[in-house]
């Protein structure tokens, strides 16, 4: 893709923050409107969305293309947790500081932004990897997640957290896709019509969410920053290295490589206030992140996709 074509898709995704990020600091959305549009964007218009992107005849072709995408999903979740068990070793931090590093080490914003902006980027035919690779972090950011967070913590996993409308949502797409069953006019059209509302949703939110951090301790220091650049460029650039010589489908390794350069999941803020760990430094990473992808993202598509 033409490098002009996939800054111009960026910086309109990050337009659209900016809408959230002013309409927040200047009490247009307050929290109140932000939980109604968060609750809008997870329990109807993603789920929606993850619906309609199924929405694909079933082929040998397209099975051997699901099967793909989920075995590359957790064989990255797999290798990222004990890269950043590693790495997290030997970063000086707390015992609850590690957790949250870890956390934000393994876990893309492979929902929020990875959906936005790999539709802007490689367009609605990536929609249906891209959710593909959103069912293992659903599972997985609740399971795994939760016990990089909550590590030597008191409390125990609530089963109902598993049972988000993500997660629903992707595994009946997944059994209509697999049955091939084809959703009957005008309900598919509603699913679409509903489903494009996650973008300008998705990113409006996340302004908002950036906009009730403290000025003051935005930016973190040294170890958001040396957590951001793996995150951002080291974890894709590996998978982009290792994946190369085995698979040919090229909207398949930009799609999986570009959700994997995604910033800090917005779960690390939610799940580290839950579990009472460090949800400032959670936020500045979220930040740091989410910021520092306007730049990396373009740069990752120019030298490895060029």
């Amino acid at each position: 893709m033409d490098f002009l074509t996939v800054i111009s898709a960026i910086l309109l995704l990050f337009l659209i923050i900016g809408i959230g990020y002013v309409l927040r600091r200047h009490g247009s959305l307050n929290s109140s409107r932000v939980h109604g549009l968060s609750h809008i964007l997870v329990n109807i218009a993603l789920p929606a969305l993850t619906i309609s992107s199924m929405q694909i005849p079933y082929t040998e072709a397209s099975a051997g293309i699901a099967d793909s995408t989920l075995t590359l999903a957790f064989g990255y979740y797999i290798g990222a947790f004990f890269l950043g068990l590693v790495i997290c070793h030997f970063l000086p931090s707390t015992k609850a500081e590690k957790g949250v590093f870890r956390f934000m080490l393994v876990f893309p914003n492979v929902g929020f932004m990875g959906i936005p902006v790999s539709a802007a980027i490689l367009g609605h035919d990536a929609l249906f990897y891209v959710i593909l690779f959103n069912l293992p972090f659903n599972l997985l950011v609740f399971t795994m997640g939760v016990s990089l967070l909550a590590h030597g913590r008191p409390g125990k996993l609530d089963p109902k957290l598993l049972l988000t409308p993500g997660l629903v949502a992707s595994i009946i797409g997944l059994a209509f896709f697999l049955l091939g069953y084809d959703i009957p006019f005008p309900a598919d059209a509603a699913l679409r019509w509903i489903g494009e509302a996650t973008t300008p949703l998705a990113m409006i939110i996340v302004g908002a969410m950036l906009a009730t951090l403290p000025v003051s301790r935005l930016a973190g220091d040294w170890r958001i920053a040396l957590i951001s650049g793996l995150r951002l460029l080291l974890l894709p650039i590996l998978a982009f290295l290792i994946l190369t010589p085995f698979i040919h489908d090229k909207l398949l390794l930009g799609t999986v490589v570009l959700l994997i350069a995604m910033p800090v999941a917005v779960n690390t803020v939610l799940l580290s206030e839950e579990y009472k760990v460090d949800a400032t430094l959670a936020s500045q990473g979220v930040f740091l992140s989410t910021v520092l992808c306007l730049a990396t993202i373009p740069l990752l598509e120019l030298f490895l996709f060029a």
